[in-house]
């Protein structure tokens, strides 16, 4: 099919695009588009909060991988490489530590396999939803709806309160809340006693809401009958007024780890005179596992 001069350099991008991925090498006319508008997650009522950060779309075939597309994603499929019944398999892409560079499909979201009739010049739209796989174990560390399980430690000045005010309220009654000021300069605070065991053969992720006006860290208490050593992981910047959510990656932490028992999570901070006081809201600490 000859192309019209007003689309050819469309139709040479997606040439070029998924030429470089090595899935197609030419085709004879335009691409059947995927167009996938959104994905949402779902939770079971034990799973706690369905907030997100999908931020892209990974493609595979049973093959190949087609790439990562940002979303919204407009996905190029070839009719002659795919055939007029393809089944594609779609991933929730997630930056891991709020790392740019380190997008990646989020290995507790489901895969979702789809068959598409594929034609030259066709077109489909999908609005998809994931939950977490059936072997996903769910810790619901703290959301701060009935309780703060946040304790300061002895050499902290500052500490992590449960609010109600809306203002800083994420999502439900309560949120975590921290002021930081020349009379409140150090937070060094951990969950109380929890003592998660996240011994796991597979991935450990930590997922959290949070806002701040500063920098705050957050990372693992390592700890057994004998030792406890803290471990800060992630040093997470100001947001500018926005809620944010991240996930963590801790399977480094619990490799390196091998003699802990157990594990509490941590946050610090240290008032930086950015401001008169400045502030850290948090929310929703969830440990994921196989």
């Amino acid at each position: 099919m000859r192309l019209f001069d007003s689309q050819r350099p469309i139709y040479i991008a997606v040439f070029g695009l998924l030429c470089a991925t090595g899935c197609i090498d030419s085709w004879e006319g335009p691409p059947h588009f995927l167009h996938v508008a959104s994905m949402e997650v779902t939770t079971e009522e034990d799973q706690g909060t369905d907030s997100h950060r999908i931020e892209e779309v990974w493609v595979y075939t049973e093959t190949d991988v087609l790439g990562a597309f940002p979303l919204p994603a407009d996905i190029p499929l070839s009719p002659e490489q795919l055939g007029s019944e393809a089944t594609i398999t779609l991933l929730a892409g997630i930056r891991a530590n709020a790392v740019s560079a380190s997008r990646q499909p989020y290995p507790f979201y489901e895969a979702l396999p789809t068959t598409l009739q594929l034609e030259y010049g066709g077109r489909d739209t999908l609005d998809l939803t994931v939950g977490y796989i059936e072997e996903t174990q769910v810790i619901l560390a703290e959301d701060f709806e009935s309780a703060n399980r946040f304790e300061m430690a002895s050499t902290s000045t500052a500490e992590v309160v449960r609010t109600e005010e809306a203002e800083w309220v994420f999502e439900g009654v309560g949120s975590g809340y921290v002021e930081l000021s020349a009379d409140a300069q150090v937070l060094i605070a951990s969950t109380n006693e929890q003592q998660y065991d996240l011994s796991s053969t597979g991935p450990v992720w930590l997922e959290m809401n949070y806002r701040c006006s500063q920098q705050f860290a957050v990372g693992l208490a390592a700890a057994n009958a004998v030792n406890s050593s803290r471990i800060p992981i992630l040093v997470l910047n100001p947001t500018e007024g926005a809620w944010k959510k991240i996930y963590l990656d801790l399977g480094p932490v619990i490799r390196t780890t091998p003699d802990a028992s157990h594990y509490e999570i941590i946050l610090e901070a240290y008032y930086d005179n950015s401001q008169d006081v400045t502030t850290v809201a948090i929310d929703n600490f969830k440990l994921l596992r196989y």
